[in-house]
């Protein structure tokens, strides 16, 4: 199945040039955000996506793809309450995701499917990634989700439809094998199809986020690599990334958004 990477829109308002810490700076990106979100709900409206139906009963037993990722990965004090945060908010997203079944040529969406991260649906603030900045946001801490998504999604065959690489390197993220899949409500979105039935399991332990793809028994999927779909598996390559700073550790305290003590 063909890989694609349909990067909407052309350039993530994340990359912009202004300096993040000036206040013109972020007038300028929240104009661009504006924007970028109006088009994108447009575009959905017309194009007529839609959430997976959840599949609670049935012979989906054979997995094809599948992501674990540690939940805790900075132990830093100054971060705790962020980690904790992060936590919360995909115990929270799985919630939605849990079940979603996927059926043949359907676009899979991972905004459509989890929905926007509001405190009144119980998310709370965590680390976001912006402008090369971890900062406090509600809902931050989702694209461990999404990158998880995006590992076992290549696994299983499908064909990528949208992703986009972080900026950054976060702590414990997938980016630097090239499997990660940055999110931002709701113009950076995470798109894909599988032309089988696909039921997606996700869930939250005590240590961990694990995703998983299953199908019916017999089911026959194009393998991962040295298959007719590509020559090589698009994301794939390891990648080299500056580090993500977060006001815990960097020295730019004239920044306007710096926090100034530890939550």
């Amino acid at each position: 199945m063909g890989q694609t990477q349909n990067h909407f829109p052309p350039k993530d308002p994340s990359d912009t040039c202004v300096p993040a810490h000036s206040r013109q700076g972020e007038l300028f990106f929240t104009a661009r955000v504006v924007l970028h979100r109006l088009r994108r709900t447009v575009a959905d409206f017309f194009g007529g996506l839609r959430r997976c139906e959840k599949m609670h009963d049935g012979p989906y037993s054979v997995v094809v793809g599948e992501s674990r990722s540690k939940l805790w990965s900075d132990k830093r004090p100054a971060e705790a309450a962020y980690q904790n945060g992060k936590v919360q908010n995909l115990k929270t997203a799985v919630q939605e995701l849990d079940c979603a079944l996927l059926l043949p040529g359907q676009i899979f969406s991972f905004w459509k499917q989890v929905g926007r991260a509001t405190e009144g649906r119980g998310y709370v603030v965590a680390r976001m990634l912006q402008q090369g900045c971890m900062i406090p946001a509600v809902g931050g801490g989702l694209c461990q989700l999404s990158n998880a998504l995006y590992d076992a999604a290549l696994q299983a065959g499908c064909e990528i439809i949208e992703r986009h690489a972080h900026s950054r390197a976060v702590p414990g993220s997938a980016a630097a094998a090239g499997r990660d899949a940055t999110v931002a409500w709701n113009y950076v979105d995470l798109r894909f199809r599988s032309r089988v039935p696909l039921l997606i399991r996700a869930r939250v332990t005590p240590d961990e986020l694990a995703v998983s793809f299953c199908v019916f028994p017999g089911t026959v999927i194009l393998a991962e690599d040295g298959d007719a779909r590509s020559g090589s598996v698009a994301g794939s390559e390891p990648q080299a990334y500056e580090p993500a700073r977060t006001c815990a550790t960097c020295e730019e305290t004239s920044c306007f958004r710096h926090e100034g003590h530890a939550p």
